[in-house]
């Protein structure tokens, strides 16, 4: 019985598929953009917005620009790169002082999202470091994308960099007696 009703159903499926009209051929659907930001205008856009560029800088296979914002120096690294357009983009600083530990470095991570940061031990002769990083992954569109994660990065990283012990914060002047 089970042979017979597989054998009727195949008959029925081989009729069916025969007397069906050909499928219409569909055009291939147009390539979606590529995400991504071109070196130059990821540099043109922080020294529009007040970042002091270097220019362009490459080491082996990473492409970086060095920013001088205030009184910090940051870099950008560009990752995943097709000639000047990169898919990603890492915001990344660099500090070392004496008072840099550990501790201070796992608090940071443990305590707060976004910008994550690891610890170095000194070299001979030289202080601890603590190095933090904030990645970005770029869609299609123009370099509006960077407004938002740049303001993060900005903002946390004058946290980071006072937490670290790089700056330090001034008291507010006493009021003067009324």
């Amino acid at each position: 019985m089970i042979r017979r009703t597989v054998s009727a159903l195949a008959a029925a499926v081989v009729m069916a598929t025969a007397a069906a009209p050909a499928m219409a051929q569909t055009a291939p659907a147009p390539a979606a953009a590529q995400p991504g930001l071109s070196i130059s205008d990821v540099s043109a856009w922080i020294a529009a917005h007040g970042g002091q560029v270097a220019p362009v800088q490459r080491v082996g296979d990473q492409t970086f620009i060095a920013v001088r914002d205030g009184e910090m120096t940051w870099a950008v690294f560009f990752y995943g790169c097709t000639g000047d357009v990169c898919a990603d983009i890492q915001y990344a600083a660099f500090f070392s002082n004496p008072g840099v530990t550990l501790d201070m470095v796992n608090n940071w991570n443990r305590d707060q999202r976004f910008l994550k940061a690891f610890y170095a031990p000194a070299d001979a002769g030289g202080d601890p470091s603590a190095t933090v990083q904030y990645d970005l992954l770029l869609r299609p569109g123009g370099v509006d994308q960077l407004t938002d994660p740049t303001a993060v990065w900005v903002g946390m990283l004058g946290l980071f960099a006072r937490h670290v012990g790089f700056l330090v914060e001034t008291p507010a002047p006493a009021a003067p007696p009324q």
